[in-house]
């Protein structure tokens, strides 16, 4: 029996790279990831709808929910697995640094 659960990353500004171009980066190199809690439940229905005020209120959550990725992690993830999944997100994150700097 194999059980896999998922450990998330914060993806900061310093990263050089949106979190949801790095969920197609790793997609395209067949590495499961994924956004998590997105939207934030207080711009869901029923919540929006009930809360209004609310929407607007919570910047910080926004943030959270543009920024976190989920990698799956367990039993069935190697070393050889996480080895490669971050030799794929460092080569994104080197990649758009490279492309800010001739970007200025």
């Amino acid at each position: 029996m194999t059980t896999l659960t998922d450990i998330g990353k914060f993806v900061t500004q310093t990263a050089g790279i949106a979190r949801d171009d790095l969920i197609q980066i790793v997609h395209a190199h067949q590495i499961r990831a994924r956004r998590y809690f997105f939207p934030g439940c207080h711009r869901m229905q029923p919540y929006r709808t009930l809360y209004p005020d609310q929407v607007e209120r919570l910047p910080e959550t926004d943030l959270l929910c543009q920024r976190v990725l989920l990698l799956t992690t367990g039993t069935a993830v190697s070393a050889q697995d996480i080895e490669r999944v971050c030799a794929v997100i460092r080569r994104a994150m080197e990649a758009a640094s490279v492309e800010s700097v001739r970007a200025k």
